[in-house]
């Protein structure tokens, strides 16, 4: 099953990759990703849709996770259809 994963996050440098690089080291492929234009003044949000690469993976353990990493402000999930986790790119 696919999920969404929404990350509000200090937009500081090598966070993207720390943040995609936990989540396939724990076992989840990412199959799609929305960033807004980000400013290093302003909270960041980044759209993750993953699917675990085996039964054992546990999305709430990958929750926890990042929220352990410096910066992360925020983990919301749901599944990958779920209109309400979507962030709309301001304009």
């Amino acid at each position: 099953m696919d999920h969404r994963i929404e990350i509000d996050f200090h937009a500081s440098e090598g966070a993207i990759l720390r943040l995609v690089g936990l989540v396939e080291r724990r076992g989840f492929e990412v199959l799609g990703m929305t960033l807004p234009h980000m400013d290093a003044t302003q909270p960041a949000h980044m759209g993750l849709t993953v699917r675990p690469r085996d039964d054992s993976r546990r999305l709430a353990v990958l929750e926890a996770q990042l929220r352990r990493i410096h910066g992360v402000s925020d983990v919301r999930h749901g599944a990958a259809n779920d209109p309400d986790l979507r962030y709309e790119a301001a304009s």
